[in-house]
């Protein structure tokens, strides 16, 4: 095996629109709240709409369960489940 090669071996690079799976849960910050209680999370370039959502919760970090994802799109839906942490940008 090469120098390259082992010192590159198991790198790998990351998505800026990573894909969601329905049912599965995923922790996120809720970036901003729409009204209706329905939030938006970004995930890189990824937006996931989160119904169950308060105005407080946002910059929050909360738990959601995924219900549907478009991956064409790298959009999706889920619905909240928990508050798992706060950003270290809030005080």
């Amino acid at each position: 095996m090469s120098f390259w090669r082992s010192y590159f071996k198991g790198w790998t690079f990351r998505t800026s629109r990573p894909s969601l799976v329905s049912g599965s849960e995923v922790d996120v910050f809720v970036s901003r709240y729409e009204g209706d209680g329905v939030g938006v999370a970004l995930v890189g370039d990824t937006r996931l709409y989160v119904t169950g959502i308060e105005p407080e919760h946002v910059e929050k970090q909360v738990r959601v369960a995924v219900t549907e994802f478009d991956d064409e799109e790298s959009v999706g839906r889920g619905e909240f489940r928990e508050v798992v942490g706060r950003s270290s940008y809030t005080g």
